[in-house]
């Protein structure tokens, strides 16, 4: 029997905005063991806001959640093992 997938959706509408912040902001917020991952040098943060459609979890459709609004906030890391 095939495994299950967790979740399955398409993403409609996909709108995103990247902008620079102070590094420093950030640093509050980084997992243990990873590091600011920078684009030329500068911390990105990103504001995604998409449709979610169609949506199923482990192939139950559940009510009031098929179709809906999400908006994520994200910044970008990468793990740090200790070397350069």
């Amino acid at each position: 029997m095939p495994k299950a997938q967790f979740l399955k959706a398409q993403w409609k509408n996909l709108v995103m905005v990247n902008y620079e912040v102070d590094p420093q902001v950030l640093d509050a917020y980084l997992p243990p063991g990873t590091m600011l991952d920078l684009w030329q040098g500068k911390a990105l943060v990103s504001m995604v806001g998409f449709l979610f459609a169609d949506t199923k979890v482990l192939g139950i459709k559940w009510p009031w959640h098929v179709n809906f609004e999400e908006v994520n906030l994200r910044f970008y890391v990468k793990h740090f093992n200790g070397t350069v």
